[in-house]
Protein backbone atom coordinates (compact mmCIF):
# COMPACT_ATOMS: atom_id res chain seq x y z
CA UNK A 1 0.00 0.00 0.00
CA UNK A 2 1.44 3.38 -1.00
CA UNK A 3 1.60 6.62 0.94
CA UNK A 4 -1.88 8.18 1.32
CA UNK A 5 -3.39 5.04 -0.21
CA UNK A 6 -1.71 5.59 -3.59
CA UNK A 7 -0.27 2.62 -5.47
CA UNK A 8 2.20 2.50 -8.35
CA UNK A 9 1.25 -0.26 -10.76
CA UNK A 10 3.87 -0.82 -13.44
CA UNK A 11 5.80 -3.41 -15.40
CA UNK A 12 9.56 -3.83 -15.26
CA UNK A 13 11.46 -1.54 -17.62
CA UNK A 14 13.30 -3.07 -20.57
CA UNK A 15 16.41 -0.83 -20.53
CA UNK A 16 18.39 1.47 -18.18
CA UNK A 17 16.57 4.73 -17.45
CA UNK A 18 18.28 8.12 -17.75
CA UNK A 19 15.47 10.13 -16.16
CA UNK A 20 11.82 10.17 -15.16
CA UNK A 21 10.03 13.03 -16.95
CA UNK A 22 6.89 14.56 -15.44
CA UNK A 23 4.25 16.55 -17.36
CA UNK A 24 0.93 17.56 -15.79
CA UNK A 25 -1.74 20.06 -16.93
CA UNK A 26 -0.61 23.64 -16.24
CA UNK A 27 -0.29 27.02 -17.99
CA UNK A 28 -0.56 26.47 -21.75
CA UNK A 29 -0.85 22.73 -21.07
CA UNK A 30 2.91 22.74 -21.62
CA UNK A 31 3.58 19.73 -19.41
CA UNK A 32 0.93 17.60 -21.10
CA UNK A 33 1.85 18.65 -24.68
CA UNK A 34 5.55 18.03 -23.98
CA UNK A 35 4.82 14.59 -22.53
CA UNK A 36 2.57 13.63 -25.45
CA UNK A 37 5.15 14.70 -28.04
CA UNK A 38 7.93 12.74 -26.32
CA UNK A 39 5.71 9.64 -26.16
CA UNK A 40 4.90 9.93 -29.88
CA UNK A 41 8.42 10.84 -31.07
CA UNK A 42 10.12 8.03 -29.17
CA UNK A 43 7.38 5.47 -29.77
CA UNK A 44 6.99 4.89 -26.05
CA UNK A 45 4.86 2.09 -24.66
CA UNK A 46 2.55 2.28 -21.68
CA UNK A 47 3.94 0.30 -18.75
CA UNK A 48 1.56 1.25 -15.98
CA UNK A 49 -0.20 3.91 -14.00
CA UNK A 50 -0.40 5.57 -10.62
CA UNK A 51 -3.54 4.44 -8.83
CA UNK A 52 -4.61 7.70 -7.21
CA UNK A 53 -7.48 6.00 -5.35
CA UNK A 54 -9.00 8.35 -2.75
CA UNK A 55 -6.74 11.41 -3.09
CA UNK A 56 -8.78 12.73 -6.04
CA UNK A 57 -12.42 12.10 -7.02
CA UNK A 58 -12.97 8.88 -9.02
CA UNK A 59 -11.89 9.74 -12.59
CA UNK A 60 -11.60 7.81 -15.84
CA UNK A 61 -10.30 9.10 -19.17
CA UNK A 62 -12.19 7.67 -22.14
CA UNK A 63 -10.20 6.81 -25.26
CA UNK A 64 -11.76 5.04 -28.25
CA UNK A 65 -14.61 3.87 -26.05
CA UNK A 66 -12.44 2.45 -23.25
CA UNK A 67 -11.56 3.86 -19.80
CA UNK A 68 -7.97 4.76 -18.94
CA UNK A 69 -6.43 5.87 -15.61
CA UNK A 70 -5.79 9.61 -15.25
CA UNK A 71 -2.08 9.28 -14.33
CA UNK A 72 -0.11 7.05 -16.73
CA UNK A 73 3.48 5.83 -17.08
CA UNK A 74 5.34 5.31 -20.38
CA UNK A 75 8.78 3.93 -21.30
CA UNK A 76 11.05 4.36 -24.31
CA UNK A 77 14.37 5.77 -25.51
CA UNK A 78 15.93 5.38 -22.07
CA UNK A 79 13.30 7.66 -20.51
CA UNK A 80 10.17 7.27 -18.38
CA UNK A 81 7.27 9.71 -18.78
CA UNK A 82 4.65 10.21 -16.06
CA UNK A 83 1.75 12.29 -17.33
CA UNK A 84 -1.81 13.11 -16.27
CA UNK A 85 -4.98 13.90 -18.13
CA UNK A 86 -6.37 15.96 -15.26
CA UNK A 87 -4.96 18.75 -13.06
CA UNK A 88 -3.50 17.50 -9.79
CA UNK A 89 -5.48 18.91 -6.82
CA UNK A 90 -3.31 20.69 -4.26
CA UNK A 91 -4.41 18.29 -1.53
CA UNK A 92 -3.08 15.37 -3.61
CA UNK A 93 0.26 17.00 -4.45
CA UNK A 94 2.34 15.37 -1.74
CA UNK A 95 0.94 11.88 -2.33
CA UNK A 96 1.40 11.99 -6.11
CA UNK A 97 4.87 13.52 -5.75
CA UNK A 98 5.88 10.68 -3.43
CA UNK A 99 4.49 8.16 -5.94
CA UNK A 100 6.68 9.68 -8.68
CA UNK A 101 9.72 9.26 -6.42
CA UNK A 102 8.63 5.64 -5.99
CA UNK A 103 8.61 5.26 -9.79
CA UNK A 104 12.12 6.74 -10.03
CA UNK A 105 13.46 4.31 -7.44
CA UNK A 106 11.77 1.31 -9.03
CA UNK A 107 13.52 2.02 -12.34
CA UNK A 108 16.82 2.94 -10.60
CA UNK A 109 16.79 6.45 -12.05
CA UNK A 110 18.93 9.13 -10.42
CA UNK A 111 17.04 12.01 -12.03
CA UNK A 112 13.52 13.45 -12.24
CA UNK A 113 12.74 16.22 -14.75
CA UNK A 114 9.59 18.35 -14.46
CA UNK A 115 8.18 20.07 -17.59
CA UNK A 116 5.74 22.97 -17.28
CA UNK A 117 4.55 26.40 -18.34
CA UNK A 118 4.67 29.85 -16.73
CA UNK A 119 1.64 32.02 -17.63
CA UNK A 120 2.76 35.08 -19.59
CA UNK A 121 0.44 37.65 -21.15
CA UNK A 122 3.40 38.88 -23.21
CA UNK A 123 3.34 35.63 -25.20
CA UNK A 124 0.32 36.91 -27.17
CA UNK A 125 2.22 39.93 -28.49
CA UNK A 126 5.83 38.79 -28.67
CA UNK A 127 7.23 37.25 -31.86
CA UNK A 128 10.27 35.96 -29.99
CA UNK A 129 10.58 32.32 -29.02
CA UNK A 130 9.46 31.69 -25.43
CA UNK A 131 12.28 31.51 -22.91
CA UNK A 132 12.95 28.36 -20.90
CA UNK A 133 13.89 28.63 -17.23
CA UNK A 134 15.20 26.00 -14.85
CA UNK A 135 15.16 25.23 -11.15
CA UNK A 136 17.14 22.36 -9.66
CA UNK A 137 17.75 20.54 -6.40
CA UNK A 138 21.40 20.15 -7.49
CA UNK A 139 23.66 23.23 -7.82
CA UNK A 140 25.94 21.18 -10.06
CA UNK A 141 23.11 20.75 -12.58
CA UNK A 142 23.10 24.43 -13.53
CA UNK A 143 25.95 24.02 -16.02
CA UNK A 144 24.33 21.23 -18.01
CA UNK A 145 20.90 22.89 -17.98
CA UNK A 146 22.37 26.19 -19.19
CA UNK A 147 24.36 24.40 -21.89
CA UNK A 148 21.10 22.83 -23.12
CA UNK A 149 19.48 26.25 -23.55
CA UNK A 150 17.74 27.02 -20.25
CA UNK A 151 18.40 29.93 -17.91
CA UNK A 152 17.99 30.02 -14.12
CA UNK A 153 14.65 31.04 -12.68
CA UNK A 154 15.66 34.15 -10.74
CA UNK A 155 12.66 34.20 -8.43
CA UNK A 156 9.12 32.98 -8.01
CA UNK A 157 6.86 30.65 -6.10
CA UNK A 158 5.90 27.10 -7.06
CA UNK A 159 3.10 25.14 -5.42
CA UNK A 160 1.67 21.67 -5.92
CA UNK A 161 3.18 18.36 -6.95
CA UNK A 162 6.09 19.96 -8.85
CA UNK A 163 7.06 22.03 -5.83
CA UNK A 164 6.90 18.92 -3.62
CA UNK A 165 9.19 17.05 -6.03
CA UNK A 166 11.76 19.86 -6.04
CA UNK A 167 11.78 20.14 -2.27
CA UNK A 168 12.08 16.38 -1.78
CA UNK A 169 15.04 16.41 -4.15
CA UNK A 170 16.55 19.22 -2.09
CA UNK A 171 16.01 17.28 1.14
CA UNK A 172 17.64 14.18 -0.33
CA UNK A 173 20.62 16.26 -1.41
CA UNK A 174 20.95 17.54 2.15
CA UNK A 175 20.53 14.07 3.61
CA UNK A 176 17.29 14.95 5.43
CA UNK A 177 15.27 12.22 3.76
CA UNK A 178 16.55 8.67 3.40
CA UNK A 179 15.75 6.35 0.52
CA UNK A 180 12.40 4.58 0.91
CA UNK A 181 13.46 1.79 -1.45
CA UNK A 182 17.07 0.51 -1.50
CA UNK A 183 18.90 1.45 -4.73
CA UNK A 184 19.87 -1.23 -7.21
CA UNK A 185 23.36 -2.80 -6.86
CA UNK A 186 24.27 -1.37 -10.29
CA UNK A 187 23.78 2.16 -9.01
CA UNK A 188 25.69 1.49 -5.81
CA UNK A 189 28.63 0.34 -7.95
CA UNK A 190 28.45 3.68 -9.81
CA UNK A 191 28.67 5.66 -6.58
CA UNK A 192 24.94 6.23 -6.00
CA UNK A 193 24.20 7.11 -2.38
CA UNK A 194 20.43 7.50 -2.30
CA UNK A 195 19.77 11.00 -3.64
CA UNK A 196 17.56 11.68 -6.66
CA UNK A 197 18.31 14.86 -8.60
CA UNK A 198 15.19 16.88 -9.42
CA UNK A 199 15.25 19.45 -12.22
CA UNK A 200 12.39 21.58 -13.53
CA UNK A 201 12.02 23.27 -16.91
CA UNK A 202 9.42 26.01 -17.33
CA UNK A 203 8.68 27.99 -20.48
CA UNK A 204 6.73 31.24 -20.87
CA UNK A 205 3.28 30.18 -22.07
CA UNK A 206 -0.15 31.41 -23.10
CA UNK A 207 -2.10 31.74 -19.83
CA UNK A 208 -5.51 30.57 -21.07
CA UNK A 209 -4.97 28.34 -24.10
CA UNK A 210 -2.69 25.50 -25.25
CA UNK A 211 0.84 26.64 -26.17
CA UNK A 212 2.57 24.06 -28.39
CA UNK A 213 5.40 26.55 -29.06
CA UNK A 214 6.31 26.75 -25.38
CA UNK A 215 6.32 22.95 -25.28
CA UNK A 216 8.59 22.91 -28.35
CA UNK A 217 11.17 25.05 -26.52
CA UNK A 218 11.04 22.73 -23.49
CA UNK A 219 11.53 19.73 -25.77
CA UNK A 220 14.53 21.33 -27.45
CA UNK A 221 16.24 21.44 -24.06
CA UNK A 222 15.14 17.88 -23.21
CA UNK A 223 16.52 16.61 -26.53
CA UNK A 224 19.93 18.16 -25.81
CA UNK A 225 20.00 16.97 -22.20
CA UNK A 226 19.40 13.31 -23.04
CA UNK A 227 20.50 13.06 -26.68
CA UNK A 228 17.11 11.88 -27.93
CA UNK A 229 15.41 13.01 -31.18
CA UNK A 230 12.11 14.82 -30.53
CA UNK A 231 10.19 16.41 -33.42
CA UNK A 232 8.98 19.98 -32.67
CA UNK A 233 8.38 21.66 -36.06
CA UNK A 234 4.63 20.95 -36.00
CA UNK A 235 4.29 22.31 -32.46
CA UNK A 236 6.04 25.57 -33.36
CA UNK A 237 3.77 26.07 -36.38
CA UNK A 238 0.64 25.38 -34.35
CA UNK A 239 1.70 27.83 -31.66
CA UNK A 240 2.31 30.65 -34.13
CA UNK A 241 -1.13 30.09 -35.66
CA UNK A 242 -2.73 30.27 -32.19
CA UNK A 243 -0.76 33.41 -31.30
CA UNK A 244 -1.74 35.24 -34.50
CA UNK A 245 -5.41 34.32 -34.21
CA UNK A 246 -5.49 35.38 -30.57
CA UNK A 247 -3.72 38.64 -31.33
CA UNK A 248 -6.23 39.40 -34.10
CA UNK A 249 -9.13 38.62 -31.78
CA UNK A 250 -7.70 40.85 -29.04
CA UNK A 251 -7.30 43.69 -31.55
CA UNK A 252 -10.88 43.24 -32.73
CA UNK A 253 -12.16 43.32 -29.16
CA UNK A 254 -10.12 46.42 -28.26
CA UNK A 255 -11.29 48.29 -31.37
CA UNK A 256 -14.97 47.30 -31.01
CA UNK A 257 -17.39 50.10 -30.06
CA UNK A 258 -17.91 50.41 -26.32
CA UNK A 259 -21.39 50.35 -24.82
CA UNK A 260 -23.04 53.76 -25.01
CA UNK A 261 -20.93 55.01 -27.92
CA UNK A 262 -22.88 57.04 -30.51
CA UNK A 263 -22.67 56.16 -34.20
CA UNK A 264 -23.28 58.18 -37.32
CA UNK A 265 -23.60 56.41 -40.65
CA UNK A 266 -23.31 58.35 -43.90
Amino acid sequence: MGVHDIQVRMERVSEPVLAVLVGFPDAGLVGVISSSQIIDSLGMRGIGWIDVRDVIPPTALIHNGFPEPPVQIYEGGGLIVVTAGIPVPLEASRAIGDAIFDVARRVSSKSVLIMGGLPSEERYESEDLPKVFFASSEPEAATKLAAAGAQPMEGGLLVGANAHLLMEGYKEKEGIRGALVPPAPRLLAEGYRGGIEVNALYADAFPKMPDPGAAAQILSVVSKLYGVPISTDKLTKQSEEIRLKTKQLMQQVSSAPKAGTSFMYT
